[in-house]
């Protein structure tokens, strides 16, 4: 029992050190006759076998996305063909991505110096000359974002990549449609619902084979796009930004409801277009790097601040109206649509003050008729009176007219801008 054991031992330290002998052994070889800088053949097939996403970002002032992405290659070098037996069983060999001959991939829309980063992690070469390489790369590449349905925004953007010297020819690159994965950093709280650290999700991933043959040379140059359609999933960010859009315009109703003669609807007027100022201050972040379009959202807010700079305008007028002085009452040709429409527009204690004044509308008494007794002063008030009353209804007719068409016209404007709202 005991020389069994001792003979097992034996056998796998004999096979270990085999191992470690043969491995030495096919490196020396390996070593003695290889030029990296070589190509392994006159066509070589570089294959995408896996592009799995782990994180992300999208850069909207500098319209660059940074992808933390593992990226697999395939390729064959028939140089580094063994045969297992001949070398203690050795059936794959772990290298240093430095030793052997890599493509010469460069991403063409990077934004950094080395458009495809060098990567120090070792690969995998097979017994038949087949290498494996899945390095960890940090991809940093121009996307052209559109914010005009912020912050509500899709973007689509591109990771083109090939070949920066040899021609398809030579190098032929092939794209594995079902290699692609998303794996971000979700976490699930208790309540089921999933969090991220990102404001952006990817909505759809698509990766695609391209040749294109371009007026320098005839032969064709093979790049791979991978295309990712990014969204933003950020719901504490949209609610930030519509919620004071919302409010403001809706906010500015509160002008035309004070009283006519009330120097509060100034006052207030100009407070709504502070608020609008500042709500543009607060996104001129987002605007300044959109030069060539406009967010929806900040097309309502101007058209929103030009509203309520008519509206302090209209109020101006009406105020000047309701507190006078004047030194005659309405024209006649106004005081009839005045009363009617001072009567549809629910302007009732209005016209009751007029009436109570009716002398203004009935006409001025002359001199002559004046009775014994009676002061010309006081007639003289009850005129300006009236004629105060005339004006007064005609502010609240106006400022109620505003109203109405303002309500309509913030109504339309939240029904047209409801794909950003």
């Amino acid at each position: 029992m005991l020389l069994k054991i001792v003979c097992a031992v034996l056998l796998v330290v004999a096979c270990a050190l085999g191992d470690e002998t043969g491995e030495t052994e096919l490196r020396a070889f390996i070593n003695e006759n290889y030029d990296k800088a070589a190509l392994p053949g006159s066509n070589v097939t570089v294959e995408i076998t896996t592009f799995k996403l782990l994180s992300f970002d999208v850069h909207e002032d500098t319209h660059t996305m940074e992808v933390h992405s593992w990226i697999g290659f395939s390729w064959h070098d028939q140089r580094l063909q063994w045969k297992p037996e001949d070398y203690g069983g050795v059936s794959r060999l772990g290298m240093d991505a430095s030793e052997v001959w890599r493509p010469d991939l460069a991403i063409y829309n990077g934004v950094a110096n080395e458009h495809m980063p060098e990567s120090n992690m070792p690969l995998v070469v097979m017994p038949d000359g087949k290498i494996i390489h899945i390095p960890s790369l940090n991809l940093k590449f121009y996307c052209l974002v559109d914010l005009t349905y912020w912050p509500h925004d899709a973007h689509e953007c591109v990771i083109k990549f090939g070949s920066w010297v040899h021609h398809g020819h030579l190098i032929n690159l092939v794209a594995n449609s079902t290699s692609l994965e998303v794996t971000l950093n979700t976490r699930t709280l208790a309540s089921g619902k999933d969090i991220t650290k990102s404001e952006w999700k990817i909505s759809d991933l698509a990766i695609k084979r391209e040749s294109t043959v371009y007026q320098c040379c005839p032969e064709p140059y093979v790049s791979v796009t991978i295309s990712l359609l990014t969204t933003r999933d950020a719901p504490a960010f949209a609610w930030v930004v519509k919620t004071p859009v919302i409010c403001m315009s809706l906010l500015t109703l509160v002008v035309f409801l004070l009283p006519p003669a009330a120097g509060e609807k100034i006052v207030f007027g100009g407070l709504c277009l502070i608020l609008n100022i500042l709500f543009l201050d607060y996104s001129a972040n987002v605007i300044g790097h959109a030069p060539s379009h406009t967010p929806l959202i900040i097309q309502l807010v101007c058209q929103q601040m030009v509203l309520v700079m008519i509206s302090v305008v209209l109020s101006a007028m009406v105020m000047r109206m309701a507190r006078g002085p004047h030194s005659t009452g309405l024209p006649t040709f106004l005081k009839r649509p005045v009363l009617l429409l001072g009567s549809c527009l629910c302007l009732g204690n209005y016209r009751q003050i007029v009436f109570k004044n009716s002398d203004s509308f009935a006409g001025s008494r002359k001199p002559d008729e004046l009775e014994l007794g009676e002061d010309g002063s006081s007639e003289i008030r009850r005129r300006e009176s009236g004629d105060a009353c005339e004006w007064l209804l005609l502010a609240a007719v106006v400022d109620r007219l505003a109203l109405l068409l303002y309500a309509a016209v913030c109504v339309i404007s939240l029904i047209r801008f409801s794909s950003v709202l």
